[in-house]
């Protein structure tokens, strides 16, 4: 048996081995799938008999996977999984209007989250997935996805919507008498905190990466606290904790607020914000609605950033 001929035996023989492998029982399987149990059992050794290897050991009174079983029937869970996915996102297109976009969680909490009801306002329903790594739409439920980097992103649709710049920020508890924003930064007692994320990821927000651009020479820097998230970082600032990196998008509302303050000068990051999403999802509606609101959203951000700072 070649193996497209083989790949065919598995693809029909995928409910089966999915219900044997969670169920552990050929009866059980029979009555999830609504079949008879001998059916079931025939089935089984039909598929080892063409396979050439035994998927399920008998010899026990529970029914164990081999490692050949193991193999076979967890790719089955995982292509019954995509399935439900991909029925999911097609029963999403045909009866809603809703939109389930993956993002960061920094990018969660500091922007979109605080700006959902501009879009509610305009019967834009979106469901916030919060993703740290990039989203595989083959088998995430995910529409769309904002992805910080350098973009476009081979394989996928990229909409760009924002250049992005970074710059330090702090909060007036812990900046205190000092007016001089050279003076903090350069201050050998200066707490520096970092995201331990952007420190390494090649994104450009990172320590390093601002020294290197804006000038400032600090000698031996190394961030004194570093933390898994941007904004469990930025929160940090805030509660007075130390000087961090602030980025856009992630900081104006606290900006604007009076949480936080920038000091120092911005430099511009070869990253950018993009929204991504498959070829066949950029086709529609949906999708134009979501990348018109978000750059919208982006210009009133950075609009009023720019507007507080004039």
């Amino acid at each position: 048996m070649n193996k497209n001929d083989t790949i065919a035996k598995l693809v029909q023989a995928t409910p089966m081995l999915a219900a044997i492998a969670e169920e552990l029982s050929f009866t059980k399987a029979a009555e999830r799938l609504k079949v008879d149990q001998s059916a079931v059992s025939h089935r089984a050794k039909s598929l080892e008999g063409a396979l050439g290897h035994s998927l399920f050991d008998r010899t026990t009174r529970q029914l164990r996977l081999t490692e050949m079983g193991e193999i076979l029937c967890h790719a089955a869970i995982d292509n019954l999984a995509r399935w439900d996915t991909a029925l999911d996102k097609l029963e999403r297109s045909r009866s809603t209007n809703l939109i389930q976009l993956s993002l960061s969680s920094s990018l969660a909490m500091k922007w979109l989250i605080p700006a959902l009801p501009n879009a509610q306002a305009i019967d834009l329903n979106i469901s916030v997935d919060v993703k740290e790594k990039a989203v595989d739409f083959h088998s995430n439920e995910a529409d769309a996805a904002i992805r910080f980097g350098h973009g476009p992103f081979p394989g996928l649709h990229s909409s760009h919507l924002s250049h992005c710049w970074v710059h330090p920020v702090v909060s007036s508890n812990y900046l205190g008498d000092v007016n001089s924003d050279a003076s903090l930064l350069t201050d050998p007692k200066t707490i520096f905190l970092a995201d331990r994320c952007g420190e390494i990821d090649n994104t450009d927000f990172s320590w390093d990466y601002y020294l290197s651009n804006s000038g400032l020479v600090i000698d031996d820097f190394i961030p004194d606290y570093q933390f898994d998230r941007a904004d469990l970082m930025l929160q940090a600032v805030i509660g007075g904790m130390g000087v961090g990196l602030g980025r856009t998008l992630l900081v104006e509302g606290d900006i604007e607020a009076g949480y936080l303050q920038p000091v120092g000068t911005s430099v511009r990051m070869r990253s950018s914000y993009w929204l991504v999403c498959s070829p066949s999802f950029a086709e529609t509606n949906r999708f134009e609605r979501l990348r018109d609101w978000l750059k919208h959203e982006v210009r009133n951000t950075i609009g009023r950033s720019a507007g507080d700072s004039s």
